[in-house]
């Protein structure tokens, strides 16, 4: 049997079995680029993610913050507010006083003493001129320890001059300070020792005794009155008071709020993968919300983790632990530092990668 297969007839859409057919045009001719355009569309969530693995491959970024260290300044001891020299917004200079505070009942203590020790001190005197009796060893050590206990009071008085410029620490005038009070325990003994070789009375030798307290007490009600002065402890920019004059500030309650605009710096939050660019003196590139960018150098590393702040991940990340980093600006910026600010930190990827090649 032959099968015999014919070749399909060759059709002409215009031509039908040599009939010419008119067909109408179409009512908008069709265009290429808008193919093109939906093959884009359609594209572009593969394109975004090829561009976030290329961004993560060869851009190296994190998050900061800026930090603007500040101080609250609380009160040394109770009182009133007297006076107040400063106001919200005000600069201030390291040691400027900032307020006078009132306390009735220590200036009550304070007057007390002195009039006290006054009237004693003349008793003494008087006692000691009938006296008349008088050994040469003993008035020599007690014009001795007379003169050390003024040696060592003048010293107090200008170490404590030297701590209110900053030029002294506050041990040295703690030390000072006992210094002073042994040299007064120093003059009540050789004034017992003298008394008793001058065969002075028991009353006497109580009286010396009590002046002798009650000028320690003196000098510690005399510390307690330099706490009622509020200073400034550093060159800062006032934000905020707490209270007004005539109000009650107990101990330990704040006062106001300093801010040290010129200490600021960026703490950033390095994820533990890029650790290797966490070198100090690193130069880094800061972009600030505005669009303003700066350079930056890592000025400390404190070597420790925390978590990445939640504001700057994305909702379907979760708080990592990232290593904690100090940046210090190179130069100044023009826009104004608030502290808490969010800003963008990019390391230089090929330089810092050629840098580790070598």
């Amino acid at each position: 049997m032959k099968i015999r297969f014919n070749q399909p007839e060759q059709r002409i859409p215009n031509d039908d079995r040599g009939i010419r057919i008119q067909y109408g045009e179409a009512r908008r001719p069709i265009r290429p680029w808008r193919w093109y355009l939906i093959l884009i569309v359609s594209s572009l969530p593969l394109l975004y993610l090829i561009g976030l693995v290329l961004q993560e491959m060869l851009i190296v970024k994190a998050g900061g913050r800026i930090t603007v260290p500040h101080i609250i300044v609380r009160a040394s001891i109770d009182g009133y507010v007297k006076q107040v020299f400063v106001k919200s917004l005000h600069t201030v200079a390291g040691g400027e006083e900032l307020a006078i505070l009132e306390n009735l009942p220590l200036e009550d203590s304070f007057q007390r003493l002195i009039t006290e020790i006054n009237f004693l001190n003349e008793e003494k005197n008087k006692r000691q001129r009938q006296s008349g009796n008088t050994t040469s060893q003993s008035m020599s050590l007690l014009k001795f320890a007379q003169e050390q206990e003024k040696f060592y009071q003048n010293r107090l008085h200008q170490y404590e001059s030297l701590f209110k410029q900053g030029a002294a620490t506050q041990a040295e005038v703690a030390s000072a300070r006992n210094q002073y009070h042994g040299a007064l325990e120093n003059l009540v003994l050789n004034e017992r020792s003298q008394r008793r070789d001058q065969g002075f009375p028991t009353d006497t030798l109580q009286m010396a005794s009590r002046i002798s307290q009650l000028s320690l007490e003196l000098e510690q009600i005399k510390d307690q009155k330099k706490q009622l002065f509020i200073k400034s402890p550093a060159d800062g920019l006032i934000t905020e008071l707490f209270v007004q004059p005539g109000e009650y500030l107990g101990k330990g309650q704040p006062f106001l709020d300093i801010i040290f605009p010129e200490k600021a710096h960026i703490s950033a939050f390095i994820p533990p993968k890029y650790q290797d660019y966490v070198v100090v003196d690193q130069i880094v590139t800061v972009t600030l919300p505005n669009g303003e960018t700066a350079k930056a150098r890592i000025s400390s590393i404190p070597g420790v983790t925390q978590k990445s702040p939640v504001d700057g991940i994305n909702l379907l990340e979760y708080p990592r632990s990232a290593i904690l980093v100090h940046m210090e600006f190179i130069n100044p910026v023009k826009t104004q530092l608030i502290n808490g600010t969010p800003v963008d930190i990019r390391f230089p990827f090929f330089s810092d990668r050629a840098d580790r090649s070598r």
